[in-house]
């Protein structure tokens, strides 16, 4: 659109001659709408054909992340939609800025500082916006596989260009009314150019500040997930190894390894293995074999929602390692019902005596169940009756022992049984020795290295984030595009105001200083107002959909604000060397 709208700032003459010779004002709107979208093509394919070449390259970069030898094979099928969203883009985007040449007058063959038309809302402005609203929503929804996933993520996306836009008017309303007259006028004059006629103000901080926001958001959920995921990291005492499968009389055993090395642990944790025998009154043999209630993909079942469909069999059929306390974990956040209390404990001997238990809130979507509800659970042949009494959301990012059912105490204590606990060791030598001791002393311990796996974790984060990073980066560039384009659009202007300036007898080291005010004070607003959208929006991911505890990563959003002022202006001077260059009698003769 910016491309579009430059190009056409570019050839008012040449539709002003159009128009003079007789071409009406669709069929100048129809002409520059086909050269757009041949130039939306020709960018498309000489993108795939980029795209192919990038492919072939992958593989060398990504081979330690790739487990297996890749062959690259382009994909016509993949060219062929890309191009066409390529052209599609292209035409939609066009659409807006096009719509405005309707109304450039023949006069402007005779008058070349004919101001532009005025926008005007009709029918075709109208149908503009709402195409580039539906396809947004549209290819988000295709790239989410949710329309309502992509419908959120397109409102976000407007939510964030509202903001934008607020906050450019709001800075060229400050510098209006608010520039101290204490200021050296160099000073004062490149702050009043934010809100001079034909200003930039509006598309910079809007192309710019969205691409810091996608770059600002990307690093505040990287560093929140990490920070999730680290279990070893100096000053901090969280769990580094856990040792489950101990039977009861190895207790006493891996207790004397553990302290033989001085490592901190937490108290054992018992374990019963155990299956759903009935549900709800019903056998599961009963619900597996129902053909109306169950579907027979588990993967499908899951993705169909679970509540209309019935049980999921993988819930159904897998089995569950439960344990027994009387209080909540700090992972566990209760959400339905309530916690045990005293007088809860039951035997669950008997379907009138069931023992109360709490159930994490997915398996509970996924089993159909709720508060009150009644499980029958087999537990190595023997039945154990159970209550549903609380739900519970469970964080599964935490390291630490969390369980899908938890039973009150009471019911599962003379049940087989074995234990678990988790333990921090202050380094790797420590470690290897715990592992090792156990291994010879109880063969049938089990000893992981939570330290292994923060790493690997790591590595797929860092590898998903840089990925990210790079569509990010991409948008940041495109943002850059779009900065230069709006440089080209108010060129004409600021060449005539530089020269006045020079007239009245400004040298270029004046003028540069200007034009450097502007550019510092652009990229400001636009970086200060991304990076406070980039906080609201890593909160948000970190809230609602990581449900994790948020630090706002200022040093990373601090450095990225000083690139995008020192880009902007790069940028800004580079598109205005015209205004440096061009000799004051020249451009006062085109005039």
């Amino acid at each position: 659109a910016s491309a579009v709208h430059v190009f056409i700032r570019r050839q008012l003459d040449s539709i002003a001659v159009l128009r003079t010779l007789g071409a009406t004002s669709v069929q100048v709107f129809a002409i520059y709408l086909m050269l757009a979208v041949a130039m939306g093509l020709l960018g498309s394919l000489l993108g795939a054909l980029a795209g192919v070449g990038l492919q072939q390259a992958m593989p060398l970069v990504l081979h330690a992340f790739i487990p297996a030898n890749v062959r690259i094979v382009p994909s016509l099928q993949a060219i062929a939609s890309g191009a066409a969203l390529g052209v599609w883009t292209a035409a939609v985007f066009a659409l807006l800025p096009l719509a405005g040449i309707r109304a450039v007058s023949p006069l402007a063959t005779l008058r070349r500082n004919t101001d532009p038309p005025r926008m005007r809302w009709d029918a075709l402005r109208i149908a503009a916006v709402a195409a580039l609203i539906v396809s947004v929503v549209a290819l988000a929804a295709v790239a989410a596989g949710s329309l309502e996933r992509g419908a959120w993520f397109a409102g976000a996306i407007g939510g964030t260009i509202a903001v934008l836009w607020l906050a450019s008017l709001a800075l060229m309303a400050a510098a209006r009314r608010w520039i101290p007259v204490t200021l050296p006028y160099l000073f004062r004059q490149g702050l009043a150019n934010l809100h001079r006629p034909a200003n930039q103000t509006l598309t910079v901080v809007l192309a710019l500040g969205f691409g810091t926001f996608l770059l600002g958001t990307v690093f505040s959920v990287q560093r929140n997930l990490l920070e999730v995921v680290q279990v070893d990291r100096p000053g901090r005492s969280r769990a580094n190894l856990v040792l489950f499968d101990v039977q009861t009389g190895q207790r006493a055993l891996v207790d004397s390894v553990l302290r033989a090395e001085s490592v901190a642990a937490d108290s054992f944790t018992p374990m019963v293995p155990m299956r759903i025998r009935e549900l709800k009154g019903q056998a599961v043999s009963t619900l597996e074999s129902s053909s109306d209630t169950l579907t027979a993909d588990a993967e499908t079942d899951r993705n169909s929602g679970a509540s209309g469909a019935g049980p999921s069999l993988w819930a159904l059929r897998r089995e569950y390692r439960s344990t027994w306390r009387a209080t909540l974990n700090p992972a566990d956040h209760l959400v339905a019902g309530r916690w045990f209390v005293p007088s809860t404990a039951a035997s669950g001997r008997t379907a009138a005596d069931p023992a109360p238990i709490s159930m994490e809130s997915g398996l509970a979507a996924e089993l159909g169940v709720t508060v009150g509800d009644a499980i029958t659970w087999d537990v190595q042949g023997v039945p154990v009756y159970s209550r549903v009494m609380s739900l519970r959301d469970v964080d599964w990012a935490r390291f630490e022992l969390n369980f899908f059912v938890v039973f009150a105490p009471g019911a599962l204590e003379s049940a087989p049984q074995t234990w678990a606990t988790m333990a921090h060791a202050p380094n790797d030598t420590v470690r290897g020795r715990v592992q090792r001791e156990v291994a010879e002393r109880a063969a049938n311990v089990t000893a992981i290295d939570l330290a292994e796996v923060q790493a690997a974790l790591e590595t797929v984060i860092s590898h998903i984030a840089t990925a990210i990073r790079f569509m990010a980066l991409f948008s940041l560039f495109t943002g850059a595009v779009v900065l230069v384009g709006a440089i080209a659009t108010s060129r004409w202007q600021r060449v005539r105001e530089g020269t006045l300036l020079r007239t009245l007898g400004a040298t270029r080291a004046q003028v540069l200083i200007i034009l450097i005010v502007e550019y510092i004070a652009l990229g400001f607003a636009a970086a200060f107002v991304a990076s406070l959208l980039a906080v609201a929006a890593g909160w948000s991911l970190a809230h609602w959909e990581f449900k994790t505890p948020f630090v706002a990563p200022w040093l990373q959003l601090g450095l990225l604000a000083l690139v995008l002022v020192a880009l902007t202006v790069t940028a800004g001077l580079w598109g205005s060397v015209e205004v440096l260059k061009r000799p004051p009698l020249e451009v006062l003769r085109n005039d």
